[in-house]
């Protein structure tokens, strides 16, 4: 049977979120160093013409707009993330301070 209780440790969520953030960092600066070298003026000159290029170029424009995307996501992620864990450590701080009211 499984229980409806739901455990989760801030720190861990806090070091999870930092991760997304991080991986989101590096994704950009690899996609810069990729953005260098990969231009459409080296995709030109290694087949040769434009036209030869062409499909090459369309390519690698999508493949560049999907790791914008992911990156952008895994910042969104990692940012939603640290706000959840700073909402509940509020939230507990507030419980906390209830209950000693209550006493």
């Amino acid at each position: 049977m499984m229980s409806d209780e739901v455990r989760l440790s801030t720190e861990e969520l806090h070091t999870l979120g930092a991760t997304f953030e991080i991986r989101a960092q590096e994704l950009g600066r690899q996609l810069a160093a990729f953005r260098r070298r990969a231009d459409a003026g080296a995709l030109r000159d290694g087949f040769g013409s434009d036209e030869e290029a062409r499909p090459f170029r369309e390519l690698y424009e999508q493949a560049e707009q999907a790791l914008v995307q992911l990156q952008q996501r895994l910042a969104e992620v990692g940012g939603g993330i640290k706000e959840t864990v700073a909402n509940t450590q509020a939230a507990e701080e507030e419980l906390v301070e209830m209950m000693r009211s209550v006493k």
